[in-house]
Parts: structure tokens; sequence; C-alpha cells
């Protein structure tokens, strides 16, 4: 009996908190120019992989709340999106800011277009960070788009 409550305490510890502490992060812009091999190890295998053309391979993740897409070549990740949603305005808002920051903590420039919409910048990666409503369903969205770019 003890060798199976250890083998559940193992399993969880192991498997299941690496994904629920990086169920909500979204920063894939991190992830242009890096193999894709460095998201796999960061969110796991995906739910859904199209390596029909080599150099356009698209990973799919996604949860309730959260929808993630990386599509890379031979040479790495060249762009990324990713959108989640939360209940409150304020969830949405700290999980923006913390983006922001972040983002500027590793070196990225970051412009303001406006309050709720940032451009994320450094050479070679460009991306577009936006936090909307969503009128229908009454939550709000975290979404970033990242791109490989040429400055």
């Amino acid at each position: 009996m003890k060798s199976k409550n250890f083998s559940f305490v193992y399993f969880f510890l192991i498997y299941l908190i690496p994904v629920l502490l990086s169920a909500q992060d979204i920063s894939v812009h991190e992830f242009i120019g890096k193999p894709k091999s460095d998201v796999i190890k960061t969110f796991g295998n995906p739910v859904h992989q199209d390596n029909s053309n080599p150099e356009m391979m698209c990973m799919f993740y996604q949860t309730a709340t959260l929808r993630m897409i990386f599509v890379s070549n031979k040479e790495g990740v060249y762009q990324s999106e990713a959108t989640a949603n939360y209940d409150t305005e304020v969830e949405a808002r700290n999980v923006f800011e913390n983006i922001l920051q972040n983002s500027k903590a590793n070196g990225f420039a970051v412009d303001s277009i406006s309050v709720n919409d940032y451009q994320i910048y450094k050479t070679g990666m460009r991306a577009d960070l936006q936090l909307t409503e969503n009128k229908i369903s009454k939550k709000f969205d975290v979404n970033i788009k990242a791109r490989k770019s040429e400055n």
C-alpha cells in the first residue's frame, strides 16, 4: 500500500506539477528562434501536431482556458500565438502586466499602442500583446502573437 501511495505522489510531483505551473504561462514570444524541442520540454507533448510540411511544422496546445500554437521549421520556431481566457478583468490584467514586466526583464523593448495593446520586440522578434473583453462570454482574453523578424 505504501508503494502505491509513493507511486502516486511521485507521478504527481514529476508529471502534473510542471503542467499545472506552465498551464497559464503564455509568454510564447520567448520561444521565437528556439528549437521546437524547447517548446515540448516546457509544455509537454502537443494536443495535435502537423508535420506534413517540414517548412511549416505546427504544434497545438489547448485546455479549457488556454490555446497555444507554435509554427517552426528546421531552424526553430518562427511564429507563435497564445490566447488565455479569464473570468475577471483583474485576473487578465495581472497576467497582462506580468508578461510586460517579464519581457522587460528579459531584454525585450515594450511600446504601448493603447492601454490594452502593446508591442514587444527585440532583434529578430516582434510580438503584439492585447487584452480584450469577450462581449459574448463576458470573459477577458489575453492574446499574444509573435513572429520572427529581420530586424
